[in-house]
């Protein structure tokens, strides 16, 4: 049995990998082998099977664009149907035309990220197969669409050469797209076991940049290993039913199945309970030692903590 600081509270569900785009900060073309859907059957599988946790947070995302799950209304629906006090997430490229699925999805979704990392050219660099145009075109008619009590946020991946384009996006939305709430700021990860960003290469003036969005920046330092909720109480499923120890590391060899084995067996795997202990020693094994989350945590403190003039 487990104990109840242990209980599951924090879940990341990815219920399609399919996608039209291939971002460059995406490990996706690494990991995904078959782009597929879950089928609603299986879904109410892995609903039962979690169920008897006091989930309070959900990403309903994945490596792939969520609505292009044909039943991604469906999946939100139900999730809250067991879950209604759960604070849903999930995010999407903005790369096709608004309809019925996404319409019907937003009342079951409390902040929906727009994925943004960059301005018009930029845009299109970072997310290959993606069109500038296209995403103009998809948020003129979220604009004239009834959102509901949904909050909407822009996520961006931040690197060396689109640090600039910020202060572009900044405007955009305040002149134009005023029903979005915030430009969320992410320093660039790369989310594999056996590689890492090059988080030395960061420069001088991008520091200087999020500096002035400090507000705007996501991550925390000081922060170290033992900090981590994922192995205590986070849970990571893939498309297949595959259970990972958290979203950082999507390269890793599963812990399991849900749909062969229950969570609780799961969670007793030799490799979680193992990253569990190196976590709380502060001594990370082969899964965390590259991890980029604790990698980024000296770059933010002088973003945290310091003014442009003492850099």
């Amino acid at each position: 049995m487990q104990k109840k600081n242990n209980l599951i509270t924090y879940v990341y569900l990815e219920t399609s990998n399919v996608c039209n785009l291939d971002c460059v900060y995406c490990n996706r073309r690494n990991v995904v082998k078959t782009p597929t859907y879950m089928s609603l059957k299986q879904w109410d599988i892995v609903l039962e099977k979690l169920s008897i946790y006091p989930i309070s947070e959900a990403k309903l995302m994945g490596l792939g664009e969520p609505f292009f799950h044909p039943d991604f209304h469906n999946i939100c629906k139900n999730f809250k149907g067991i879950f209604p006090n759960a604070f849903t997430i999930t995010a999407t490229n903005c790369q096709y035309q608004l309809n019925d699925n996404f319409i019907k999805t937003l009342p079951y979704i409390d902040i929906l990220y727009l994925s943004i990392d960059g301005y018009e050219e930029n845009y299109e660099r970072f997310r290959p197969k993606a069109s500038w145009d296209k995403l103009i075109k998809f948020l003129d008619d979220l604009t004239k669409l009834d959102r509901g009590k949904t909050r909407i946020t822009i996520n961006y991946v931040v690197n060396n050469m689109n640090y600039k384009d910020i202060e572009k996006i900044h405007k955009m939305v305040l002149s134009k797209y005023n029903y979005i709430e915030e430009v969320r700021l992410n320093i660039a990860q790369w989310w594999s076991e056996d590689e890492e960003c090059n988080m030395d290469s960061i420069s001088k003036e991008l520091i200087n940049t999020l500096i002035k969005y400090k507000k705007n920046v996501k991550g925390k330092s000081p922060w170290t290993f033992s900090e981590c909720f994922w192995p205590i109480r986070g849970f990571y499923m893939d498309v297949y039913g595959n259970v990972k120890i958290c979203c950082l590391n999507t390269s890793t060899e599963p812990i399991g199945n849900i749909f062969e084995s229950n969570i609780e067996e799961i969670r007793l795997s030799s490799k979680l309970l193992q990253v569990r202990k190196e976590c709380n020693n502060d001594t990370p094994g082969l899964h965390c030692r590259k991890c980029d989350y604790k990698r980024l945590s000296p770059i933010l403190a002088p973003i945290f903590t310091l003014n442009t003039a003492e850099i």
